[in-house]
């Protein structure tokens, strides 16, 4: 449903997010926030349900900063690269790029956010 785009956050840093545009007119717009994996299929299936409900949604690619494209899965040696790769990133410049997330998606109305592990702690 959804595909990945390219966004750039305030300073100037590009990076990917994957968007799901709604079939009608949009009800508002979700930011959905990855877990410690990356913006994987788990990620992806979550932002496209939105879009089927009706909202504009977003997952922005948070790892892009540390190495674009990183789709982990949920085994103990993914773990162990999630965690690393988290470590790996500034607070501010993770804020920026869901600011930038926000900003691309906030004409579909009022915009909520939804996180997952990590991303619910963003």
């Amino acid at each position: 449903m959804g595909e990945f785009t390219t966004i750039m956050a305030r300073d100037g840093h590009e990076f990917q997010a994957y968007l799901a545009a709604p079939a009608g007119k949009p009800r508002g717009a979700v930011v959905v926030l990855q877990e410690i994996f990356g913006v994987n299929d788990h990620i992806r299936t979550v932002t496209d349900s939105y879009a089927a409900e009706g909202y504009t949604a977003i997952a922005p690619s948070l790892f892009d900063r540390v190495r674009r494209g990183i789709q982990l899965g949920y085994g103990p040696e993914d773990k162990t690269q999630a965690i690393g790769t988290k470590e790996q990133l500034k607070p501010e410049e993770t804020l920026r790029d869901v600011a930038a997330a926000i900003a691309v998606v906030k004409s579909s109305g009022r915009v909520g956010t939804v996180g997952f592990c990590w991303g619910g702690r963003l």
